[in-house]
């Protein structure tokens, strides 16, 4: 069930926000474009806690499956058959925790 719409209306400077009007008029659906942008302003858009907790939850769960770590990093080749579980676990030595 969708709310009651409300229409807002601001005004742009034609030399200004030319950037701002490029960028409109080259959007299929103004109103869902700008919406998107202002969540993201908002910090709707992005990545929440939930997301980083199930990340290290499934980071977790490689590790228990027997990911080996060295001083400072994975195991050199240790995850070449898996570029993005050697990528987050190269991310993570990086930390320096």
């Amino acid at each position: 069930m969708m709310g009651t719409k409300v229409v807002v209306s601001f005004a742009l400077d034609a030399e200004r926000d030319r950037r701002i009007l490029r960028w409109l008029n080259g959007q299929p659906n103004r109103s869902a474009a700008i919406r998107t942008a202002l969540e993201a302003h908002l910090g709707g858009g992005g990545v929440t806690l939930g997301d980083v907790y199930r990340a290290i939850r499934d980071l977790e769960h490689r590790l228990d499956q027997g990911v080996v770590m060295a001083q400072g990093g994975p195991v050199e080749g240790q995850h070449d058959d898996d570029p993005e579980l050697a990528q987050a676990l190269a991310n993570i030595a990086d930390l320096g925790l």
